[in-house]
């Protein structure tokens, strides 16, 4: 990223001092989503009568087990180590091991799924098993402030969590029928369908940017729960708080094309 490129943003600030990525990185192409998908959500609102079935100081769904992208671990770890101060990485980064250790304890068996490179089907099996039974951790998300529950790097969050409390599928019309509580406060599934913003197309477009795709081929990027994740890049950089330039930095710093011919190569050379 140059020192003196402008941000993507429109915001006139240098790159460094406003978004801290590339132009044209898979970063910068994520984050125009996420404009999109809160335009689209405010825009709902502002036409209709429906209130957000999601308010303000709830924070039931920071204890749900659910996994991010490699480019938004990316751009957390970045937040972190720009503008937290050491000692708030150091306990972020004990409450990630705590947070492992204790999962570990729980699921020994979907610990293994997520550690090791297995059969993804396979894998996939002991995923829908566990969000089957019981779609929570016995802890919530590490990211989230306990003092005034609320999201520590809301502005960096996870499209997973700017799109919930919205509960339509794309996958098929079968699940689109099924119906299921959402959580404490939302009973029912279909009737939320009803009343909140059909994003789903923005979805298929966020599976489009995170995952490698060039004329030679595709890659699906692995996706791991957020607390996996940064134990995975905090190990990379040897757990230093005091690092304010995050080693794992090509979905910021490279161009999307760059970044998938990278990933391409790395994963034909595994092989």
């Amino acid at each position: 990223m140059a020192k003196k490129e402008r941000c993507f943003c429109g915001s006139g600030k240098a790159s460094k001092n406003c978004h801290r990525v590339a132009s044209d990185s898979r970063a910068a192409h994520l984050f125009k989503l996420y404009d999109q998908v809160e335009t689209t959500v405010e825009s709902y609102f502002k036409h209709t009568e429906n209130s957000h079935q999601c308010f303000s100081g709830c924070n039931s769904c920071c204890s749900d087990f659910f996994t991010v992208s490699e480019v938004e671990l990316e751009i957390i770890m970045d937040e972190i180590h720009t503008t937290w101060t050491e000692q708030e990485i150091i306990d972020l980064y004990k409450k990630v091991m705590d947070n492992v250790r204790t999962f570990q304890a729980e699921h020994p068996d979907l610990d293994n799924a997520i550690l090791t490179q297995l059969d993804y089907e396979g894998d996939l099996n002991k995923f829908k098993s566990f969000k089957g039974g019981k779609t929570r951790t016995s802890f919530s998300c590490p990211l989230l402030n306990q003092e005034n529950g609320k999201c520590s790097v809301y502005s960096k969050r996870p499209l997973v969590c700017r799109t919930h409390g919205t509960t339509h599928f794309v996958l098929d019309k079968k699940l689109n029928s099924v119906e299921s509580t959402v959580c404490e406060h939302i009973p029912s599934r279909l009737q939320n369908n009803v009343v909140t913003p059909d994003v789903t197309d923005l979805q298929t477009r966020y599976e489009e940017i995170v995952n490698a795709t060039t004329k030679q081929g595709s890659l699906y990027i692995r996706k791991m729960p957020l607390f996996y994740g940064i134990r995975a890049l905090a190990s990379m950089q040897g757990y230093n708080p005091a690092k304010s330039a995050v080693l794992n930095r090509h979905n910021l710093d490279m161009s999307m094309q760059e970044s998938d011919s990278m990933q391409l190569k790395k994963a034909a050379a595994m092989k």
